[in-house]
């Protein structure tokens, strides 16, 4: 089984190519996030293999009154914490002796199995499946009050029972947050800046095409933009006058956007709640470097073209079509850390907080999370403060996530603290036994 897009519509279809209507019709309907699209195809699939396992048809057992047992409720619990390319490569008997009483260890036991969120996702959307089917397939065509009713009770303990299989799962804390110290932020800023001609190179070697709207794009990252969002801005969205950016959901402008199309987070949903889009005041030096980006690499490039195919967009390929793949970004930072690293700026061996590392962890999201900490570091943890974070880091009014940032710059400090208090005592006792 494998997922397909068309006409904005996506689609599962059969090994035959056939499509499950069901399925598609699930996706297409209650579902309008490419990333949510991928993680709901995800669930359906193993929910497939696991039905056509078992010999489970819903529609045969709905004319029964029931849906699915306690046993095979917690076989599908223990299958949805496998890898998905091990169920669907994996045998029927294979399949069955995974999730059985006599294996020897639980599927979440057993190596590479996912993580209890992810399994807990999983389950999230084959109960919210479950449901769907019932409502839009089966109750309109059951005829018999008794039977329909008996049916929905049964399709609905089964989907209750799934979704509150896995009711924990593991806390993210703030240390989970990787962000730069800020000293380091701070040089690899500058070093983006003044020496662009050092970091975005070729493979070869030698200077890119593309090192102005290269360094721009690293730029935003360092003021907080997500890399999906990077890729979203258009031509007119940026104010060089006033140091302004706008950030808006522009997904409309494209043919085709999928989970790999860089787009604004949660942009077109109206499932959440949604802050992404906002304005921001940029630093002066990272509109310079847009500026100078619009007056030159990408003036050249539609001067070399009769047509126009920027659509608006700010940034461009060499082609002249707006970044069409998140991967041209995520390749672009990727390349960035290596060099980086080679220059010594993400050398983290003098950084007591971490064990057993030589160098900092790089990609855009680092960046925003260092930009996060650098602005609570410069402005303070104040509620008042908190209030701004969450509209230029694009968080709606009541998100936490500001807390999350401030107990780490807390933690963080504290740490600093101890880390100088433990120096004033060793070298006391040193000074006390010169004597």
């Amino acid at each position: 089984m494998r997922k397909i897009y068309g006409s904005r519509n996506a689609y599962l279809l059969h090994d035959d190519g056939t499509i499950h209507y069901p399925f598609s019709k699930f996706l297409t309907n209650e579902h309008n996030n490419a990333h949510s699209v991928d993680s709901a195809s995800q669930a359906l699939r193993i929910f497939y293999r696991f039905c056509s396992v078992h010999n489970i048809e819903l529609a045969a057992r709905a004319v029964e009154g029931r849906c699915l047992t306690l046993d095979e409720i917690a076989r599908l619990i223990g299958l949805c914490f496998r890898p998905l390319p091990e169920i669907e490569l994996a045998s029927d008997s294979k399949i069955v002796s995974l999730t059985s009483a006599r294996a020897g260890k639980r599927p979440e036991k057993m190596p590479h199995a996912v993580s209890p969120n992810t399994a807990k996702t999983r389950l999230w959307y084959i109960a919210h499946y479950i449901h769907f089917y019932h409502d839009v397939f089966l109750a309109p065509n059951l005829i018999a009050p008794d039977l329909r009713a008996n049916t929905r009770h049964e399709f609905n303990a089964a989907a209750h029972r799934i979704k509150r299989a896995i009711r924990g799962s593991k806390q993210g804390h703030h240390h989970d947050i990787q962000s730069l110290p800020i000293n380091k932020f701070m040089e690899i800023i500058r070093a983006i800046f003044v020496w662009p001609e050092e970091f975005f190179l070729t493979k070869s070697g030698r200077l890119s095409r593309t090192i102005l709207r290269d360094r721009a794009i690293a730029l935003l990252a360092c003021e907080c933009l997500r890399p999906g969002a990077i890729g979203n801005i258009l031509r007119s969205d940026f104010d060089f006058k006033g140091n302004r950016l706008r950030v808006e959901d522009h997904r409309d402008r494209r043919d085709f956007v999928s989970s790999s199309t860089p787009v604004l987070k949660l942009g077109d949903s109206t499932k959440v709640n949604s802050a992404s889009e906002t304005t921001i005041t940029l630093w002066p030096f990272t509109a310079f470097a847009i500026q100078e980006y619009l007056d030159t690499e990408r003036n050249d490039i539609q001067l070399k073209r009769l047509n126009n195919n920027s659509r608006g967009f700010l940034f461009l390929s060499q082609n002249g079509s707006p970044i069409k793949h998140r991967s041209v970004i995520t390749t672009l930072f990727s390349e960035l850390g290596e060099r980086l690293k080679l220059r010594g700026l993400l050398d983290a061996t003098d950084d007591r907080t971490l064990w057993k590392r030589r160098h900092y962890h790089f990609n855009a999201y680092v960046l925003r999370h260092s930009a996060a900490s650098f602005f609570l570091e410069s402005k303070g943890t104040d509620e008042s403060v908190l209030d701004m974070m969450r509209i230029r880091f694009g968080w709606t009014a009541g998100s936490t996530q500001p807390l999350r940032y401030a107990a780490r710059a807390l933690s963080d400090q504290a740490n600093i603290d101890l880390v100088n208090f433990s120096e004033e005592l060793f070298k006391g006792v040193e000074s006390r036994s010169k004597k």
